[in-house]
């Protein structure tokens, strides 16, 4: 499963011919069975139509939100002729087993229309044994705080941090309910946005959060086990949660 391709506004770089798909083919993946696409802005989804060219998708995820855009009618072309199943993952759908992970699509939270935009993206939760990993997009505090009150199941071991770590998101009650052991921040370096917010950071850090950020530290990748989680840079080494 493949959860967003990156890709910047304005550039012709495509992180998905450059990037996502060196990688996969790195460790031997020639073929991708699910592709998710968090929120549809260029950032998230830039990437992902070479995927979809190449890496024949079984099956396209969305929030049932659309793009307006040349550069999205390219990805749902490139998804189509490769003779994907679409589907929206939303709070209603059922929750799946892939290879003795648990998927739940806790959000975007159905027949909650007044929630746009960010408040809209997919969230995706993976559990396996005692360990889990939420995805979250680009949710901001209005969709958290949504969230809670639908009694959503939050906690965490490893979130990714929401919306790139901006002061719009990680609200103490958000923080409070994942109450997180680690937290991933995935963000470009030096970025336009000055993403993560130094307020947000320092939020984590004040729970006794362990903070790791892809601007800082490199890729981040997690070796999940029933009740630890190696957490690898590539910068700085392992983290080990237990």
């Amino acid at each position: 499963m493949l959860i967003d391709g990156g890709g910047s506004f304005r550039s012709s770089f495509d992180p998905g011919e450059r990037i996502v798909a060196p990688f996969l083919w790195s460790q031997r993946i020639m073929h991708v069975d699910y592709i998710a696409v968090s929120h549809p802005d260029r950032d998230h989804f830039g990437g992902l139509t070479f995927i979809a060219r190449n890496f024949s998708p079984s099956q396209f995820w969305t929030s049932g939100v659309d793009s307006p855009g040349e550069s999205y009618d390219e990805l749902i072309d490139a998804i189509r002729k490769a003779g994907s199943q679409e589907s929206v993952c939303n709070s209603e759908l059922s929750m799946l087993t892939i290879g003795g992970v648990r998927l739940r699509c806790v959000g975007p939270l159905a027949g909650r229309d007044e929630l746009k935009e960010n408040n809209s993206s997919m969230i995706i939760r993976l559990d396996y044994g005692r360990e889990s990993i939420p995805f979250p997009g680009v949710l901001e505090v209005k969709g958290e705080r949504a969230l809670i009150d639908a009694g959503a199941n939050l906690n965490a071991t490893v979130p990714k941090v929401p919306h790139h770590g901006s002061r719009t998101s990680s609200s103490e009650p958000f923080l409070r309910a994942i109450s997180p052991r680690a937290a991933v921040i995935s963000l470009g370096y030096l970025n336009r946005f000055g993403f993560p917010a130094d307020e947000v950071v320092q939020r984590y850090r004040d729970g006794g959060v362990t903070v790791l950020r892809t601007d800082q530290d490199g890729a981040i990748s997690a070796d999940v086990g029933i009740d630890s989680i190696t957490l690898r840079t590539f910068r700085k080494g392992a983290v080990i949660l237990h």
